[in-house]
């Protein structure tokens, strides 16, 4: 009777259709880890374009914002120096102003010195030489301190 009515196997044959199948077994699994390995890469990919174009839109908006701060900011600095010089006349005319009664006082001692000195000449008129040279050496000495008051 032959082997393959009666039944029975051989051991080759068992050893050979377990390595083939290992074999089948191995190159299965490597071809679905591929294909496995590729969806995930595809999606790996497609998540890092999806983070590149919003972390893209909130840059592009932090620049705008910050392109307009930057256009107010240079704005409020020309106002700044416009408001500077404004308040350096405005110290320039308190300053006048401060001096102002001096001034007023200067103009009245003056015009006060100018009435001596015209009285003073009435006098001398009337007077021997002897007291016209002191009173000329005294409107000499109101001419000096008129001539001060005018600085």
């Amino acid at each position: 009777m032959s082997a393959a009515t009666e039944k029975v196997h051989q051991m080759e044959d068992y050893q050979t259709k377990e390595e083939s199948t290992e074999q089948e077994f191995a190159a299965g699994i490597g071809d679905t880890a591929q294909k496995d390995m590729g969806k995930v890469a595809v999606i790996i990919s497609f998540m890092a374009i999806v983070l590149l174009v919003v972390f893209f839109y909130g840059l592009n908006q932090n620049l705008s914002s910050l392109t307009t701060e930057v256009k107010d900011l240079q704005s409020v600095r020309g106002e700044v120096a416009t408001l500077n010089t404004q308040m350096a006349t405005v110290d320039t005319r308190i300053v006048e102003l401060e001096k102002l009664p001096l001034k007023t006082r200067h103009i009245i001692m003056d015009g006060m010195i100018e009435e001596m000195t015209q009285k003073a000449g009435y006098i001398s008129q009337q007077l021997t030489p002897e007291e016209q040279a002191k009173l000329a050496q005294v409107q000499e000495l109101l001419k000096d301190v008129q001539g001060g008051l005018q600085k």
